[in-house]
């Protein structure tokens, strides 16, 4: 029996992040079958049954991508190869996708009671970003560059957003290359739609406590109910860490693009002593 690829089709386009089936048959004598994209990486365990083999991957970065299968016998050595060429296509992050029912799984949003008691008022009650007047908070602040940008806000969360983006870089790096921020600390009210009444609260901003992500350069529209496909995709980075997506604020407040340390999280960075 001659080794062959005979899945996927040469030249076959797969959506990035999809899983892509590989599937071939084996000559008699091999041992083993060992897949590589590019010659870069060795593609997961293959498995060798009966003169067939099938191993299953997906890919987290786009583009033309050459996978060689190779065949060895019980002495390791290479017998048999065959090779085949995928596209793997980059979705268009910025498309508007329903919001699912499911997200923000153990948290909620940080109430104002929780942000006043613990870290005090942060400044002026003002329709644009002002400046931080409460010392606690202004101790607190750090400016780091965390991955796709820089950003100002209260330590802990500022740890976060690092090991947020750590993680999507590694994971989903095509997603990584398109994130953008319209700014973390913000000392003002919280913006309400247009036709209502100023808002009497502060924004979870003032005390740098949130951040919004612009994806391709663009921020997602406030209160359609849909969420960009790249903020779809990065919110369970953020659940892990315990913030809030504001995806799941109601009606018109719904705010896609704004990630929010939680009030579970609030309370805990309190409780371990991380806010002085």
């Amino acid at each position: 029996m001659p080794f062959t690829i005979a899945k996927p089709q040469n030249n076959g386009k797969f959506l990035l992040g999809e899983a892509v089936e590989f599937e071939g048959t084996a000559d008699a004598d091999l041992a083993r079958v060992e897949l590589t994209a590019d010659g870069e990486f060795v593609l997961p365990t293959v498995t060798l049954i009966d003169g067939n083999w099938s191993v299953a991957n997906r890919f987290n970065l786009g583009g033309a991508r050459r996978i060689v299968a190779q065949g060895f016998d019980a002495l390791n050595a290479q017998v048999s190869s065959a090779e085949v060429n995928i596209l793997i296509q980059v979705p268009d992050f910025g498309t508007l996708v329903p919001i699912p029912s499911d997200i923000n799984p153990g948290v909620s949003a940080a109430r104002q009671n929780t942000m006043m008691d613990i870290l005090g008022r942060p400044g002026a009650l003002s329709p644009d970003c002002t400046q931080v007047t409460n010392q606690k908070i202004r101790e607190l602040l750090v400016t780091r560059n965390v991955g796709p940008f820089a950003v100002t806000g209260i330590k802990p969360g500022v740890e976060v957003l690092e090991r947020v983006f750590a993680k999507v870089k590694d994971q989903e790096p095509e997603l990584f290359k398109v994130l953008r921020t319209a700014g973390m600390l913000c000392c003002r009210r919280i913006r309400r739609p247009p036709g209502r009444p100023p808002s009497k609260q502060f924004s979870n901003h003032s005390w740098g406590t949130a951040v919004d992500i612009k994806i391709m350069g663009t921020l997602d529209p406030r209160g359609d109910g849909k969420a960009q496909l790249g903020l779809l995709m990065l919110h369970p980075f953020f659940n892990e860490e315990k913030f809030f997506w504001g995806a799941g604020f109601s009606g018109a407040n719904e705010d896609a693009m704004h990630f929010e340390a939680s009030d579970e999280l609030v309370r805990k960075w309190n409780d371990d002593g991380l806010l002085g």
